[in-house]
């Protein structure tokens, strides 16, 4: 068997393996189901392994990371942050900071402004990702 031979057969399976993740809801994945509070991390694809509590499953090529963990959002919006990247709250868990990681002020400016030319009358999705836009 040739060099040539072993990287095709490697392909073919990692193909298979991502079709078949991909072609798998994710609900019927055990990790996706119980009670824990469920984050969605988006980091770099470089990202080291994340110290956080919980249970993690990585996607991706390592850039979307899902964890179950009663961790503060603090510290997992923090942590995302360090690395680069974003938290969101994907569903249980306490909502009253939010489910999305909070803009930082240019892109909270930014984004405040998208808002107002797209939608002068501020008709559509009031508060849905924040509170105040």
């Amino acid at each position: 068997m040739t060099r040539r031979d072993v990287y095709d057969q490697n392909a073919i399976v990692y193909a298979v393996l991502e079709q078949g993740l991909r072609e798998v809801p994710r609900s019927n994945l055990a990790f996706f189901r119980g009670e824990a509070p469920l984050w969605r991390l988006s980091v770099p694809s470089a990202t080291p392994p994340m110290d956080l509590p919980g249970e993690q499953l990585v996607e991706w090529g390592g850039s979307l990371r899902w964890l179950r963990s009663q961790a503060d959002a603090l510290v997992m919006r923090e942590a995302a942050l360090r690395a680069g990247g974003h938290a969101t709250l994907f569903r249980g868990g306490d909502k009253s900071l939010g489910v999305f990681q909070p803009l930082a002020p240019v892109l909270r400016t930014i984004h405040r402004r998208l808002k107002a030319e797209f939608d002068p009358h501020a008709v559509f999705n009031r508060g849905r990702m924040y509170a105040d836009l």
